[in-house]
């Protein structure tokens, strides 16, 4: 009986004083007189969409991740993706009358995986994990064309966690998948007259701005 008493004095006093206990977990400020905020752009190469495609064509992607990473306004450091994976979301543009808005298009392609893994999970969207051979990370992929229209597809890390961020010694770096501005076709805003898009019937979520740097539109024919 002493013995078990013991236990649960012991085990009483580790949640106490263990921070992985404490009600909202560790927060990296709470230390920091000077805490910092930055951002690491992780590549996505999408080709061969730049003048339309054909309904069963295929859209590639591909995106090379080193564990060494260079933030935009600070020094490079190394962090070791041991599970990298991103997201691929994909919408069709249409007009409810009062202007373009974007439906859920996922039924509309088919996705490939050329070079990683599928990412089986209960969120919208394809995921894919990436393949690592250290220190490097690869994906390569497509998603087949099913139907016609013009289409907006976002690019995003899922890694369990609701914007994915890596916190090193009072400084937090938030990770956003990038797609080269030339591959984004931004003229598709010109010809919408618009500079967000959001999802139809929820006209305060937001799904892309023009100024973003994680979505690309494809016109399928």
């Amino acid at each position: 009986m002493k013995n078990w008493l013991l236990f649960i004095v012991v085990i009483g006093f580790y949640m106490i004083v263990t921070p992985a206990f404490h009600c909202g977990g560790y927060n990296p400020r709470e230390n920091c007189t000077n805490y910092t905020t930055d951002t690491v752009l992780l590549p996505m190469e999408i080709s061969n969409h730049l003048n339309g495609i054909n309904i069963y064509d295929t859209i590639k992607f591909s995106s090379s991740v080193n564990d060494t990473i260079q933030p935009r306004n600070s020094n490079k450091f190394v962090y070791p993706f041991t599970a990298l994976n991103s997201n691929i979301q994909a919408y069709k543009v249409v007009n409810n009358g009062s202007g373009p808005t974007l439906n859920y298009a996922n039924i509309e392609f088919n996705p490939l995986v050329f070079e990683g893994q599928f990412q089986y999970y209960s969120n919208q969207g394809f995921g894919f994990l990436y393949n690592r051979n250290e220190p490097f990370n690869y994906l390569k992929g497509g998603l087949v064309a099913g139907r016609s229209g013009l289409y907006l597809c976002t690019v995003n890390i899922n890694n369990y966690y609701e914007g994915f961020s890596i916190y090193q010694s009072c400084s937090e770096y938030k990770l956003v998948n990038y797609v080269n501005p030339i591959q984004q076709q931004k003229q598709y805003w010109d010809s919408l007259g618009v500079s967000v898009l959001r999802l139809n019937g929820n006209y305060n979520q937001d799904i892309a701005k023009k100024s973003d740097l994680n979505y690309f539109f494809v016109r399928i024919n």
